[in-house]
């Protein structure tokens, strides 16, 4: 989440907050006497107290799960780390994930990459999902990308892959060449 979709969303969540805690407060508190408390649950607009009462306790719920996810933090982001003579080098896991598409789709009969990498210390994991052409062998399209990114991964960024996961996840269309008229 970018930082603009989290202001907004932390916004958003103390707003639902504070109108959730008013109505909880005007659905039950005693002998509510404002106006807009009359209007709201007395009988005279057909007693919409139990409205009130989940329509509230719907934005406490929706604004805590709002902040929530504003102050959450992605596990998997961490970054590898190498000293050099000059100062620190941080490689994050984006920089990487991009350089596992580039390797995937040098590999032909791949159609599509999807990728993760999750970092932990020095340790690198690949997670790679793909369509496939459906003129290819899957097993050997998978063993030739398992073989392409271990050593691409480890030669590019110098770190060693401890492993890549590949999931086939559809066989594409054939190409057909496009016509010229």
């Amino acid at each position: 989440m970018k930082i603009h979709d989290r202001i907004v969303a932390f916004i958003s969540a103390i707003l639902l907050l504070v109108i959730g805690l008013i109505f909880v407060a005007m659905a039950f508190g005693p002998n509510p006497t404002s106006f807009f408390a009359h209007v709201f649950l007395t009988r005279q607009y057909g007693g919409l107290r139990p409205a009130v009462i989940v329509s509230s306790i719907v934005a406490v719920v929706a604004g805590g799960y709002l902040i929530w996810l504003t102050f959450r933090s992605r596990g998997r982001r961490k970054a590898i780390i190498r000293a050099t003579s000059l100062g620190e080098v941080r490689i994050s896991p984006l920089a990487i994930e991009t350089l596992v598409r580039r390797g995937a789709r040098e590999v032909p009969g791949i159609q599509d990459v999807d990728t993760v990498v999750d970092v932990s210390g020095d340790d690198i994991e690949v997670y790679v999902s793909i369509i496939v052409s459906p003129d290819v062998s899957i097993p050997g399209v998978a063993e030739q990308i398992q073989a392409k990114l271990g050593r691409y991964i480890s030669d590019t960024v110098g770190v060693d892959v401890s492993r890549v996961s590949v999931h086939v996840r559809n066989v594409g269309h054939e190409q057909r060449p496009q016509r010229v008229i």
